[in-house]
């Protein structure tokens, strides 16, 4: 029956199931081996809100995204490195992908947490207090779709179409499901790849975690920038903002960026993205 509606409302269909099977199969081992037992209805509510804003306004906006992205990659010459498939190219392609994806990715996370009218934006998904695999869809509404219509790494490589699912695979566990509530630890292995543990230090309350682990699948780059924080065993920081700060609901995640710079100007020389600031003329400033 799929096959006589138009090309994006099956493939819009196909992602919506695959998702929510990902997350189901997600919270059987949440509820299994929980990092917090017990968490906010609140925080769980808002998280699926949230969410569900992102993904249904990144949904209907895609088709711009994705034209605006194709425009300026074909004005820029469509790819400047042609990257090969075939025989043991593959491979050899497919590693230079995941360490281009990972740098480009660990160098926009950082961004996110140091420039104020990024960090704005980004600040939402760090207000997240209760930790779940719906966190990682917990954004900005308009935050992706404004990081997408600059396709650096579509400009600099031209990607055969058959590693685009690869990576999408490679990518959705250790990335996509890296805010998961379960109680997992690598030990010895654990900057080796992301992971639950890993990641939920980069969203810790506690100052020593502040700005460590910001990469995508692998934390070789925080090892080489030396943000890596390796947890140890039984290291799973409380999460959230320093000071506390959360969305009163979807109008409030529509307008956070907006909502957040204006509590800055309201609280003077209060801590803002860990940082002591003052204002300067009446209006703080600082980046994480």
């Amino acid at each position: 029956m799929l096959y006589f509606l138009p090309d994006y409302i099956r493939v819009l269909i196909g992602n919506t199931a695959f998702i929510g099977i990902v997350l189901l199969v997600a919270r059987q081992f949440e509820k299994k081996f929980p990092i917090e037992a017990e968490q906010s209805t609140t925080e769980i509510i808002a998280d699926w809100k949230l969410a569900g804003l992102r993904y249904g306004t990144g949904q209907l906006l895609s088709p711009v995204v994705n034209l605006s992205a194709l425009l300026i990659i074909n004005a820029a010459g469509g790819g400047w490195i042609q990257l090969r498939s075939d025989g043991w190219w593959f491979l050899f392609s497919f590693m230079v992908l995941i360490l281009a994806i990972d740098f480009w990715g660990y160098l926009v996370h950082r961004a996110a947490h140091k420039f104020p009218l990024l960090w704005a934006m980004h600040s939402l998904h760090h207000s997240a207090e209760a930790l779940s695999a719906v966190t990682g869809a917990r954004h900005f509404f308009l935050e992706e779709s404004i990081l997408g219509v600059f396709p650096i790494l579509g400009i600099v490589f031209k990607v055969p179409p058959e590693m685009v699912t690869p990576l999408t695979f490679v990518y959705l566990l250790p990335d996509g499901l890296s805010h998961m509530n379960i109680h997992l630890s690598l030990g010895r292995f654990a900057l080796v790849l992301n992971n639950p543990q890993y990641h939920r230090i980069h969203h810790s309350i506690e100052p020593q975690h502040w700005d460590k682990n910001f990469c995508k699948l692998l934390p070789l780059f925080d090892v080489i920038f030396g943000t890596a924080w390796k947890p140890r065993k039984d290291e799973f920081p409380k999460t959230g903002l320093v000071p506390r700060e959360e969305p009163g609901g979807i109008l409030d995640g529509i307008i956070w960026p907006v909502r957040h710079r204006l509590s800055w100007v309201r609280s003077p020389g209060r801590t803002v993205n860990h940082e002591r600031v003052e204002p300067v003329f009446g209006v703080e400033d600082a980046g994480r």
